[in-house]
C-alpha cells in the first residue's frame, strides 16, 4: 500500500512539474482597462515594464483602454533546464534570453522566472531564416569549435562558429564551410592536429546556436588569444570585442 501511495505521489509531482512547464510555453494577450498602466500590468503578470514595451513595440509608457497588449511568455526554470534548451523550446536565442533577463552568464537556477523574448525580439538572423548545413559540415563545425574553443564560455564557442560563417560570406575568404576551415594556416587546431579530437555536446550546441543567427562576435572574421598569439599582423586588426580568452576582430 505504501509503495502504491509512493508511486502515486511521484506521478502527481511529475505531472505538476510538467503542467507548470507547459503552461509557460504560451504567451497571451491582455485588453487594457480604464485606469491601467504598464507598471500595474507588469506586476499582474510578473514581467518587467521594459519587457512589455519590447513585446509590443512601445516607445513610451502611454497606453489606451480597449487596446490589446501582448504579454511576454514567462518560464519557471525546472531541473535540467539550460538556456540553450529554452532557446530551442521558445524559438529564440540564448543571447536574446540573456538580454531580456539581464543575465551576465548562462547560469540559471531552479525556480527562476525568465521572460522569453519572441523571435522578432531575438538578435538572430535578420531574415529569420536558419542557415542550413549538411551533417558532414555540422561535424566539421563542431570539431572546429571544440578544438579551438573548448573551455571557453558557451558564448565564446558560439562566436567561434559565427566567425566561420562570417568568413564564408566574406569576399576575402573561401565560400564553403570546409574550405574556410581547411584554408592553410587559418586555424591553429587544424594545423596541430587537435581538430580531429572528438567534440562534446556543448560544441554541437554552440554550432546550433550560431546556425540560428546568433553572433556574439558581432561580425568578426578573426579571433585570437592575446596571450599566446605570435602573429603580429593579427594584433593590428580592429578589435570588436573579447569573450573569455579570445579577442574578436574585423
Amino acid at each position: 500500500m505504501l509503495r502504491k501511495l509512493s508511486r502515486t505521489a511521484t506521478f502527481t509531482i511529475c505531472l505538476t512539474i510538467l503542467l507548470a512547464s507547459l503552461s509557460t510555453a504560451y504567451g497571451q494577450t491582455y485588453q487594457i482597462k480604464p485606469g491601467d498602466n504598464l507598471w500595474r500590468i507588469s506586476n499582474q503578470f510578473g514581467v518587467s515594464v521594459q519587457n512589455l514595451k519590447d513585446a509590443n513595440d512601445l516607445s513610451s509608457d502611454l497606453i489606451y483602454a480597449g487596446r490589446e497588449l501582448k504579454i511576454p511568455q514567462v518560464h519557471t526554470v525546472v531541473r535540467g533546464n539550460t538556456l540553450f534548451m529554452l532557446a530551442r523550446q521558445y524559438d529564440t536565442t540564448v543571447d536574446a534570453i540573456k538580454q531580456a533577463n539581464n543575465l551576465q552568464s548562462n547560469l540559471i537556477v531552479v525556480g527562476q522566472r525568465l521572460t522569453m523574448p519572441t523571435r522578432q525580439q531575438s538578435n538572430g538572423n535578420p531574415n529569420g531564416q536558419r542557415m542550413n548545413v549538411t551533417s558532414e559540415e555540422m561535424d566539421l563545425l563542431a570539431r572546429a569549435v571544440y578544438s579551438e574553443a573548448r573551455g571557453e564560455p558557451f558564448n565564446g564557442q558560439v562566436a567561434v562558429a559565427a566567425v566561420i560563417f562570417n568568413r564564408v560570406e566574406h569576399d576575402e575568404f573561401p565560400n564553403t564551410i570546409s574550405s574556410v576551415i581547411f584554408e592553410p594556416w587559418a586555424f591553429t587546431a587544424v594545423h596541430d592536429g587537435q581538430f580531429w579530437l572528438t567534440p562534446n555536446q556543448t560544441a554541437y550546441d554552440a554550432v546550433e546556436e550560431a546556425l540560428e543567427g546568433t553572433d556574439p562576435s558581432q561580425g568578426a572574421i578573426f579571433y585570437y588569444n592575446p596571450v599566446t598569439a605570435t602573429n603580429q599582423w593579427i594584433r593590428i586588426r580592429p578589435i570588436i570585442t573579447q569573450i573569455g580568452r579570445h579577442v574578436f576582430a574585423r
